[in-house]
C-alpha cells in the first residue's frame, strides 16, 4: 500500500501524543480542525488518514456531491434534541466566519443567501401556518412568514412559505478551503487506504502502522486516539450489529450554469408524477457561477449512475413552479444550461448519527471515538458535532 503525505509540519514542533482522524469528508476535516484548535485537545498532534481527499471524485466519497446549504434536517422530536443543538452551533459558527471574512467568502466557498421554503401540504412544520412548527425560527436571522396572497413567485399549491437568511456552500471550494486550513494549521494529512478487513481492531492497528511509517520516531504508546469519520465506509469494520444500522440515502442533482440569487425549497409538493422520495430545491454555489437543482432521498439505493429520467423530472418541477426563472435562457422562457448530473450516497444510520466512544476500554492501545451516520445533515451538523467529539476526547484524557 502506498501513501501520500501533504504539508508535513516539522518534527521538532510535534507534541508527543497523537490523534488519528480517519476520513477527510466534511465530518473528518471539521473534526480535525476542532481538535487542533481546542484548548484541551491541542496538546495532541492531529493526523488525517483518508482514501479520498478534496478534489477527488468517487461514489465512496460523499461530501463533494452535496448541495449544500444550512437547511435543518432535525425535527422537533425529543429524539433530535442533540442534532438541533449541532445545527444551531453550525449556523452560529458559519455566520461568524462569514461576518469576519467578507472579502474571502469565495475562497471559503460560503455565502449568505436568502432562503425561501414552501410547503405543498400541511403537517407538523406548518402548524398554525405561522411558523410555530419550525423549531429553528429563532435560530436564523431575518425569519419571516410569507403572505402567499401578496408575494410574487409563490409556487402553485403552496400552503405556507417562509424566508430567512441561510448559508449556502460551494462544496468543492469549501472542501479545498478546509484542506488548506488543516494543512496550514499543522495537521498532517496522509492519503492512504486503511485495511478494513480485520474489524475495528485491524483498522486501529493499520492506522497506527501508517502513521509510524510516515513519522519514524513515533511509537505505539505515543498514539492516544482514533476518530472514525468514515461515513458509510464504517460498515466494513464496526461489527455486524452496528453495520446493519448503516444504509445509503441516494441523492441526485443537476448542476446548471448561473448562480441563483436565492436558496429555494418546495417541501411536500403536490404531484402525481413523482414518488415520495423525490424533492425539489435550488441551491446556489456562491462564487462559482453555478446552481444545484435537486433532488431525491432514495433509501437503500446504491446506484452510482445518473438516472436521466429523474434529472428530467427535477428540471421539469423547477420550471413548473418557477423556482429559478432567472437562470433560464431566452429571457426566462427557455431551458437551463445544464452542466452535469451527479450522484452521492448520504450515510444513513438507524437511530441517527453515532457520536460516541467505543466501549469502555482501548482497542489496540487506542481510544476509538465514532462520528458517522449523519445522513443528509453532515454539513449543517459539522461544527456542532465536532465540538462533541472534542469534548469526548477531553473526557478520555481525564481518565
Amino acid at each position: 500500500m502506498t501513501s501520500e503525505e501533504h504539508q508535513t509540519p516539522p518534527l521538532s514542533t510535534q507534541p508527543q501524543k497523537h490523534i488519528i482522524v480517519v476520513g477527510a469528508g466534511i465530518t473528518g476535516l471539521t473534526t480535525a480542525l476542532k481538535l487542533n484548535s481546542d484548548r484541551e485537545s491541542a496538546q495532541y498532534h492531529i493526523t488525517i488518514i483518508a482514501s479520498h481527499l478534496p478534489g477527488d471524485e468517487s461514489i465512496n466519497y460523499t461530501s463533494p456531491w452535496a448541495g449544500a446549504d444550512w437547511s435543518p434536517q432535525a425535527t422537533s422530536s425529543p429524539a433530535d434534541a442533540e442534532m438541533r443543538e449541532w445545527d444551531k452551533r453550525t449556523y452560529d459558527m458559519w455566520t461568524r466566519i462569514l461576518e469576519a471574512n467578507h472579502d474571502k467568502a469565495d475562497y471559503i466557498g460560503m455565502g449568505f443567501k436568502e432562503c425561501r421554503t414552501y410547503w405543498g401540504k400541511e403537517g407538523p412544520e406548518t402548524e398554525g401556518l405561522d411558523g410555530r412548527g419550525l423549531w429553528w425560527r429563532d435560530v436564523v436571522k431575518d425569519f419571516e412568514v410569507l403572505n402567499l396572497e401578496k408575494e410574487k413567485g409563490i409556487p402553485q399549491g403552496a400552503v405556507m412559505g417562509v424566508k430567512y437568511q441561510s448559508i449556502c456552500l460551494n462544496v468543492p471550494q469549501h472542501l479545498r478551503y478546509l484542506m488548506d486550513r488543516v494543512c496550514k494549521d499543522g495537521v498532517r494529512v496522509i492519503k492512504a487506504d486503511v485495511d478494513v478487513s480485520n474489524g475495528l481492531e485491524g483498522v486501529a492497528k493499520d492506522a497506527k502502522r501508517i502513521l509510524m511509517d510516515e513519522i519514524t520516531d513515533v511509537k505505539e504508546d505515543d498514539i492516544f486516539a482514533l476518530i472514525n469519520c468514515t461515513g458509510l465506509g464504517a460498515r466494513h469494520f464496526v461489527g455486524d450489529v452496528e453495520a446493519a444500522k448503516l444504509f445509503p440515502i441516494r441523492g441526485q442533482t443537476v448542476v446548471v450554469k448561473g448562480e441563483s440569487p436565492m436558496d429555494r425549497t418546495y417541501k411536500n409538493f403536490p404531484s402525481s408524477s413523482s414518488t415520495d422520495d423525490e424533492s425539489t430545491y435550488v441551491i446556489p454555489r456562491p462564487g462559482s457561477g453555478t446552481t444545484v437543482f435537486g433532488g431525491c432521498k432514495q433509501v437503500g439505493n446504491w446506484d452510482p449512475n445518473v438516472d436521466e429520467e429523474l434529472s428530467e423530472r427535477i428540471i421539469e418541477r423547477i420550471k413548473r413552479w418557477g423556482l429559478a426563472e432567472e437562470l433560464r435562457l431566452e429571457d426566462g422562457k427557455g431551458d437551463f444550461e445544464l452542466l452535469k448530473g451527479q450522484v452521492g450516497l448520504r450515510p444513513g444510520r438507524k437511530g441517527g448519527p453515532r457520536a460516541e466512544v467505543e466501549g469502555n476500554e482501548k482497542i489496540e492501545g487506542l481510544w476509538v471515538v465514532h462520528s458517522y451516520g449523519h445522513a443528509g445533515a453532515g454539513y449543517q451538523n459539522s461544527a456542532g458535532c465536532s465540538e462533541k467529539i472534542a469534548n469526548l476526547v477531553e473526557e478520555l484524557a481525564g481518565r
